[in-house]
């Protein structure tokens, strides 16, 4: 300010002295040139201003943050202002000598110095705001300032002011609006709710088709909705896109989105969560990023069968006891729990067994013992259930009974061979003596 002032000085001194000397031609012409004079003197002192204030910090706040955005009374908060300093590194170009056109150009950093920072509550407690000798803040430098203020018990948008003194004298002055509940200033935004219509469970190796509904039930419109999908298991997938672009949901809008899970065959048993990421824009332009989880329930079934029957001894004799071997086999994807087999017969002995639980891909033995079985082919009726359903499998097995011969001729008639031979070596023997 002291450089504009001497150099206003200066000029004013040479256009009275011009005035003085040419005071008859003035007469003439000197309204002219006294126009002239004063154009030359605002240009040349436009140009030096320029120059001066292009070479001084500035200091402006390029942002505020208030957290929470709405206090409650009696409640706290953190302010936080951004400082700037919006000027640049300045240059001068000077010559190395009288004859030589050489030049060395030399750039400058034009530093803010800070002074004080103090924060003024105008109806908020102030607790923490108030910064001494905080530093330099270099050309296109920002640094945070927070400060803690406590609401009042009355509601209502309050303005504290941040005062900023730099080095130098000058001062800034920043109005921040603070909302201590008070529903004027709140934004009506948009809220999306995700439905879920899936399966209840899904069996390993099996697909799972569903349908999520986006519905906007805020008072604003959604805008750029972009909905993902994705699994963190190996064993669970997605089929079907995994990012959906929707566009623009209104208040009160809704759409639907088909997803298709796919589950291995080695998956366990139990909830494999999918993440749903949705984001969207309000309107302010303002990003939203919203996680949901689809529960993804894995329940194996167990799929039982008849895997071989067999009898012990191999070979059944009519009216004989023997063991009936049936080995029932699951080849599905969950435990089989209590199963147990019935048959359903008129031959005496045993009717029902129980053989437990049965893994996947494993199997085990129904044991029944049945006594004096008729001759022939018997089909026997087999009902297999597992303890939390009723009949899973009913087939029918069949066993052979061999005949029981009514005498024994051939043991009789090796016997009779063997008793006539040895008399008839014994009388040969007699005579030769």
């Amino acid at each position: 300010m002291l450089t504009h002032v001497l150099v206003i000085m200066t000029l004013l001194s040479v256009l009275i002295h011009d005035q003085a000397r040419h005071s008859r031609k003035i007469r003439a012409w000197g309204t002219g040139r006294g126009l002239v004079s004063a154009l030359i003197c605002m240009l040349i002192l436009s140009i030096f201003c320029g120059f001066c204030s292009a070479s001084e910090p500035t200091i402006v706040i390029t942002g505020y943050q208030v957290q929470p955005e709405v206090i409650m009374p009696g409640g706290s908060a953190l302010i936080t202002a951004t400082v700037t300093n919006t000027a640049k590194a300045a240059s001068q170009t000077t010559k190395t000598g009288s004859d030589s056109a050489e030049s060395v150009t030399e750039t400058k950093e034009i530093n803010a110095y800070l002074d004080d920072v103090e924060l003024f509550g105008n109806g908020l407690d102030v607790i923490s705001g108030d910064y001494r000798r905080v530093g330099e803040v270099g050309p296109g430098q920002s640094i945070p300032l927070t400060f803690l203020v406590k609401a009042p018990q009355k509601t209502g948008i309050y303005f504290p002011e941040l005062h900023i003194a730099t080095q130098g004298g000058r001062s800034l002055k920043y109005p921040i609006p603070v909302n201590v509940n008070d529903d004027r200033l709140v934004q009506k935004s948009p809220a999306l709710l995700v439905l879920k219509n899936i399966p209840d469970h899904v069996i390993p190796g099996d697909e799972m088709a569903g349908t999520l509904v986006l519905k906007n039930t805020g008072e604003t419109a959604a805008s750029e909705v972009v909905l993902n999908v994705s699994s963190e298991s190996r064993e669970v997938s997605i089929t079907s896109p995994g990012s959906i672009h929707l566009g623009r949901l209104g208040p009160g809008d809704e759409i639907p989105v088909d997803i298709t899970i796919l589950t291995s065959r080695e998956v366990t048993e139990g909830i494999h969560p999918v993440q749903c990421h949705i984001r969207y824009a309000t309107a302010s332009g303002r990003f939203i990023d919203q996680n949901e989880e689809i529960p993804v329930r894995v329940t194996g079934e167990n799929e039982l069968s008849i895997s071989s029957v067999s009898t012990d001894p191999v070979r059944v004799t009519q009216g004989t006891q023997f063991t009936l071997i049936v080995r029932i086999e699951n080849t599905g994807t969950g435990d089989a729990d209590g199963v147990r087999a019935r048959i359903d017969t008129e031959l005496n002995g045993t009717k029902e067994a129980f053989v437990g639980k049965i893994e996947p891909d494993n199997d085990a033995p129904a044991v029944f013992y049945i006594q004096h079985a008729p001759a022939g082919d018997i089909p026997v009726p087999i009902s297999i259930y597992t303890r939390n359903s009723t009949e899973v499998l009913r087939d029918t097995i069949e066993i052979t009974v061999s005949k029981k011969p009514d005498f024994p001729t051939l043991p009789v008639l090796v016997s009779l061979l063997f008793i006539g031979g040895v008399v008839f070596v014994w009388k040969r023997k007699r005579n030769t003596q």
